[in-house]
């Protein structure tokens, strides 16, 4: 994961629970997909700007994390609810202009060593596994029926002539010998 080492370095003060790592990844993933944090809380505050970074306490209820994204196109906001039910942290991100909502449970153990903490080359397992949740999960979900749309124009034109399934099969020429029996 590309760039979270960084993230993780600058948060690392703020990160003291393994929700807390868990978050710091899931956010991201998220800046990965082209989303860029606004703040923290339901409501827009003074003064916010998109950030790659995590927001100032953005770590200060440990139960319920409360995170706002906007796309780098500006098309769409979410509003991420990660909530903490006994072992396993609930993702509800709904895109505030369709009001579409999408759900992640995740296992806070299947991701975060928590022992580790103070170290990011061990903090994190099965980083591949929560790329492809929180993608499937949530990313795909959300994306709007335009971008849908237009991936699909994208792979018919890169389908050969003769994969088309429209298209007839050559025509073979006519034989002049009786078919074999």
């Amino acid at each position: 994961m590309a760039g979270l080492e960084p993230l993780y370095a600058w948060a690392r003060a703020a990160i003291s629970r393994p929700q807390d790592a868990l978050v710091c990844a899931i956010h991201w993933e998220l800046v990965r997909h082209g989303y860029r944090c606004l703040g923290t809380g339901d409501q827009p505050g003074p003064d916010e700007k998109k950030s790659e970074l995590l927001p100032t306490g953005w770590e200060a209820n440990k139960e319920v994390y409360t995170l706002r994204y906007k796309s780098t196109d500006d098309a769409r906001e979410l509003l991420l609810k990660a909530i903490m039910v006994e072992d396993s942290m609930i993702l509800n991100v709904m895109d505030r202009s369709s009001q579409k909502v999408a759900d992640v449970t995740l296992a806070v153990t299947d991701y975060i060593n928590s022992e580790h903490l103070d170290d990011f080359h061990k903090v994190y397992k099965n980083t591949e596994e929560l790329r492809t949740k929180i993608a499937s999960g949530i990313i795909v979900p959300l994306r709007a029926p335009a971008e849908k749309a237009e991936k699909e124009p994208e792979s018919k034109k890169d389908m050969h002539w003769d994969e088309n399934p429209l298209r007839l099969p050559p025509r073979q020429p006519v034989d002049t010998r009786p078919p074999s029996r």
